[in-house]
């Protein structure tokens, strides 16, 4: 009898066909899920990168624009009541005339006088909109709005790339120039 109660036990101890489908498939499902789960973190990730990479630049840029402006003793171009995708500022000190902002090939630029000129912006964002509205009027130092849009360099045109974020801010000239 404690023979065959060892034949029994050792047969019960392999799967059957049934068994081992039923254990590969929770197996599958379970890597399937769990897949996509860290899939959808390292895409995310992604996003949020390109997000922070399009704010920082942005916020640079303007705060950039927004010293110069304020440290400006006068306005170039565009002329009160116009708009140009260029900013000529003039400065207190000769050596920085004219302090000019453009865009080339998506790049914000400055050039300082004679110096420069240098991009503002990384490699990473397209300044795809820069416009600068003279809203000055006479007697008054000048007030200067500027438009900007920023978008995160994406040629495959993936969703978890795209950002691209809006900016309107308008600053005043101070009487007279800011100290250097």
């Amino acid at each position: 009898m404690h023979g065959q109660d060892l034949r029994i036990n050792m047969k019960n101890l392999g799967f059957t066909l049934i068994e081992f489908l039923i254990y590969i498939s929770i197996l599958a499902v379970i890597l399937i899920f769990t897949t996509g789960f860290l899939w959808d973190i390292i895409l995310g990730n992604v996003k949020e990168t390109s997000w922070q990479e399009v704010q920082q630049n942005s916020r640079f840029a303007l705060i950039k624009i927004s010293q110069k402006i304020k440290k400006a003793t006068g306005v170039n171009s565009p002329l009160p009541g116009n708009s140009a995708n260029s900013l000529s500022l003039i400065m207190a000190d000769p050596n920085l005339n004219p302090t000019v902002f453009d865009i080339v090939d998506g790049k914000l630029r400055i050039t300082k006088g004679v110096d420069g000129p240098y991009e503002i912006t990384s490699d990473q964002v397209i300044v795809t909109n820069l416009n600068f509205i003279n809203l000055s009027y006479q007697d008054t130092p000048g007030t200067i709005q500027i438009e900007m849009t920023t978008e995160h360099i994406n040629p495959a045109n993936r969703i978890e790339y795209f950002a691209s974020l809006d900016l309107k801010l308008s600053v005043s000239l101070i009487s007279g120039g800011a100290t250097p």
